[in-house]
């Protein structure tokens, strides 16, 4: 039987609150183009439709396998490129991206028993797209914001021993590692976020699992909502952990 703790964790980005969702409304910032990917999985799904309502956000690119679900598709702000090939990006895919200032990053892997395609996606996939991105579609005298989805149980050293979904974990802190380094690196044309939420907890779910009555959870919409206005207005804090995405706004 499958470890109920291992059941919880692995649901830490797949659900949502019974709260209206919070669209940030930053009147102030000229209106903008948001790349978005993972949008066909929940939390990612939660960050298109606060895009899609937010003023500020005047077209949404999504980098989808397959197609989005009506009840978006047909939003007139909002462009599918379906990629079939996430560690390469071709001359026309990166013409059809210019513009756009930031990329908000969901897309992700479940926990898994194959390694292999874990760094694929989870490495892979993400430094593909940050190394493509920066410097190449970004306004002129714009910097580029990256912000990544990760999670609270993420491990960003290598070395601490870990009593649950090691590799999983590890691996998820090592692409924090990278794109930390990579933004340090890269500080005159990249910005880069990273939001680490707990138990992100789904529409009208009963705390019937121990684990999420101990361990620290947070609204899909309060999720969604930091990583739009992060895209939108950056921050003096580049890591974003689950407790302080409930009390504070960015700054």
């Amino acid at each position: 039987m499958t470890n109920p703790v291992l059941r919880c964790y692995a649901a830490i980005q797949i659900a949502s609150w019974d709260h209206p969702p919070q669209t940030s409304n930053w009147t102030d910032i000229d209106q903008m183009k948001v790349i978005l990917t993972g949008a066909t999985g929940f939390v990612g799904l939660e960050v298109l439709k606060q895009c899609l309502q937010n003023l500020s956000i005047t077209s949404v690119v999504v980098l989808a396998r397959r197609e989005l679900p009506a009840t978006v598709s047909n939003n007139p702000k909002l462009t599918v490129k379906i990629i079939t090939d996430f560690l390469s990006y071709s001359d026309d895919l990166i013409s059809d991206l210019r513009g756009a200032e930031a990329c908000i990053w969901t897309l992700g892997k479940p926990l898994s028993s194959d390694n292999d395609i874990l760094r694929e996606v989870c490495i892979g996939y993400t430094l593909a797209a940050l190394k493509a991105l920066d410097k190449a579609v970004a306004p002129a005298g714009k910097r580029f914001r990256f912000v990544y989805c990760s999670g609270r149980l993420a491990e960003r050293d290598q070395n601490k021993p870990l009593y649950f979904a090691q590799d999983y974990r590890r691996i998820r802190g090592q692409v924090e590692n990278e794109i930390v380094a990579y933004g340090e690196d890269n500080t005159d044309t990249i910005e880069t976020f990273i939001v680490r939420p707990g138990v992100v907890l789904t529409k009208g779910m009963h705390l019937s699992c121990v684990a999420f009555r101990v361990t620290p959870s947070i609204p899909v919409d309060k999720v969604a909502s930091q990583m739009v206005d992060l895209a939108l207005a950056g921050s003096k804090r580049q890591t974003w952990e689950n407790s302080r995405m409930i009390s504070e706004r960015i700054s």
